[in-house]
């Protein structure tokens, strides 16, 4: 049976799903008892940056591809890099300098891809109106749409150049009324309900590359 790692935040982890499941688990229920039913290691964990993901990543999806063949890591690049300081002496600077976000992705991309078929999905809409983000003992952070669909298209292009492929969440999200709903029902203006999540989760199913790549004996 394939195994597929879903790496990322909190948005791979499922926050604010009130079943727990997150939208690579309802991806799996959609394959459980098919020809193509996969094994799901959900390694999502909330608050992290694209550079904690490359410290574990690898590692942590290698320990499950042991004696598999054909594995698959879905890699979600969440927005928490993508967050602006809201408040102090470094208001409205990107929490992640974007140099080093690039620099930082392109060696994920190349440490993931070496060891499995790697495919990205970009970071999800968010609802600006419940901006900015305060949570205890951290900074105050300031999500921007604007500022996700700007590198929405900038992890698009380097993936492409990579020739690994992408899904545009933001994209996809942008107009969905029912996202917009869950979302705004969510805990946060980050995080949907589960409503969203599954909303997420048939989007990936319908996508080519999903489908085809899940498909491969």
């Amino acid at each position: 049976m394939r195994r597929v790692c879903f790496v990322g935040a909190s948005n791979i982890e499922g926050m604010g799903d009130e079943d727990g499941l997150g939208w690579p688990l309802r991806l799996w229920q959609k394959y459980k008892g098919t020809d193509n039913e996969f094994v799901c290691y959900n390694l999502g964990i909330r608050g992290q940056t694209m550079n904690q993901f490359l410290k574990r990543a690898e590692h942590e999806c290698e320990q499950r591809f042991h004696r598999t063949s054909h594995p698959i890591i879905v890699l979600g690049t969440g927005a928490n890099d993508l967050s602006r300081f809201a408040e102090g002496e470094f208001a409205g600077k990107p929490r992640t300098p974007q140099t080093s976000l690039l620099r930082t992705f392109r060696a994920l991309l190349s440490e993931l891809s070496s060891i499995a078929t790697l495919l990205v999905i970009g970071p999800p809409v968010i609802d600006a109106d419940r901006m900015p983000f305060k949570m205890a003992k951290l900074p105050t952070l300031d999500f921007r749409n604007e500022d996700i669909e700007t590198f929405s298209q900038i992890y698009q292009d380097i993936c492409c150049e990579a020739n690994i492929p992408f899904f545009n969440l933001y994209a996809a999200l942008s107009q969905n009324q029912l996202y917009g709903r869950s979302l705004k029902a969510g805990v946060d203006g980050l995080h949907p309900t589960g409503l969203g999540y599954q909303e997420i989760a048939e989007h990936i199913r319908a996508w080519d590359a999903w489908r085809q790549t899940i498909e491969t004996d």
